[in-house]
């Protein structure tokens, strides 16, 4: 049995060492990340996890400033999460997971989800499968992992060997308190089309195709983005020399799921032009400062500079 143990890296010290060297192109990393909720029992490699643990050590984050810590724990460990991981009680039953514990600061759960999400892609490229948990109860679940640090329980992802001989698993959702697992082979979750995700530069004002050609697969990477319960709500308001990620409300998604989506989101958008772009731009949580005529209830999150 594998004890969940800590991998600890102050991000203070790492500002400006975010290397994206493994994600080439879009085609190659982003479009190939497709939610497992179906593992085989094979554990993942020491040398794959030690790969993944290079990785963290070398990214950068949405808010150097905070410190995280990354947490590798096995199915034995996890199954004493119970019901404070997982969906409608229940975890995803996967060979291992990691968790990342973070200072609770402003802006840690979008800064825990970038963290993840690259995580999750760095599997993506060997070849292994991942899942995003809701985190239900942050310090049951803590506890229960006895870990010893003052950082809070931000992120938890499952991961292994996708189970290629039976059918995969989605989830099918009547409310946040009802939620099943059902059968549905190799078809993958329906995203979100461009046409539905873009404004240019006032909400709800459609963006005309040509005028975001140079940004189409960083784009597309974020209509692919995994979000919790496959939700989405986000849309993004194309602009001449930005764009900015807005929030929708969405009574499915809880506040603290919508913050790691935004950082999934963020991340997805910032490899791909990171991966085309020198010195590509960092998504900034400043003011817009400029008007994006949001209706209510509709949030702006951050902007990037394009």
């Amino acid at each position: 049995m594998r004890e969940a143990t800590a991998f600890c890296m102050d991000r203070k010290k790492m500002h400006g060492r975010y290397n994206m060297e493994y994600i080439k192109y879009y085609e190659e990393i982003v479009k190939r990340r497709h939610s497992c909720r179906n593992f085989t029992e094979k554990k993942v490699e020491d040398s794959a996890l030690d790969e993944v643990k290079s990785y963290y050590e070398k990214c950068e984050s949405l808010v150097p400033s905070i410190e995280t810590e990354l947490v590798f724990f096995d199915r034995f460990v996890g199954e004493r999460l119970g019901a404070s991981v997982g969906y409608n009680g229940f975890i995803i039953k996967a060979p291992e997971y990691f968790a990342v514990f973070s200072e609770p600061e402003e802006h840690y759960l979008e800064n825990a989800g970038f963290i993840a999400q690259g995580i999750t892609l760095k599997l993506t490229q060997l070849n292994i499968a991942a899942c995003w948990l809701t985190v239900n109860d942050a310090e049951f679940a803590k506890k229960a992992l006895g870990i010893n640090t003052d950082k809070k329980l931000a992120a938890v992802v499952a991961f292994g060997y996708r189970n290629k001989e039976g059918d995969d698993l989605r989830l099918d959702i009547v409310s946040p308190s009802n939620v099943k697992m059902v059968k549905v082979g190799e078809k993958a979750a329906p995203k979100m089309s461009l046409n539905d995700l873009l404004y240019h530069k006032r909400y709800g004002k459609p963006l005309e195709e040509t005028l975001f050609s140079e940004l189409e697969d960083a784009l597309r990477a974020i209509s692919t983005s995994q979000s919790f319960f496959n939700r989405q709500p986000y849309r993004v308001i194309v602009d001449d020399d930005m764009i900015s990620l807005i929030g929708l409300p969405d009574d499915m998604t809880s506040e603290s799921d919508a913050c790691l989506n935004y950082g999934i989101v963020m991340f997805n958008f910032y490899s791909v032009m990171d991966s085309v772009r020198t010195n590509a731009a960092k998504w900034s949580f400043e003011p817009a400062g400029r008007e994006l005529g949001l209706p209510d209830r509709c949030t702006y999150i951050a902007k990037c500079r394009i």
